[in-house]
């Protein structure tokens, strides 16, 4: 998932050389983006099997049906009110 992303790169890029000595940077530089990939592995996983978890309820119960249309509906119209209201204004 983050291997063409560029916002991983430019994070290793930045706060990787932190954690490495310089005595040993190409050891640990391939350990540590190693734990990376095992633990994005993991999380990539869990998501996908809990998604394949939950799709034949989802199916099954019309997803969250009218009642949680209404509810995301509302919520995203909340946002917006909420986000016209704040008064941030960007520099012209």
């Amino acid at each position: 998932v983050a291997l063409l992303n560029p916002k991983t790169t430019l994070f290793f890029a930045a706060f990787l050389p932190q954690f490495v000595t310089v005595t040993a940077p190409l050891v640990q530089t391939v350990l540590l983006g190693l734990i990376f990939v095992v633990i994005a592995t993991v999380t990539d996983s869990l998501y996908a099997l809990l998604a394949s978890k939950v799709r034949p309820w989802l199916l099954w119960h019309d997803g969250l049906g009218a009642w949680g249309r209404r509810m995301a509906g509302s919520f995203y119209i909340g946002l917006g009110v909420a986000t016209a209201l704040s008064g941030a204004r960007g520099k012209s």
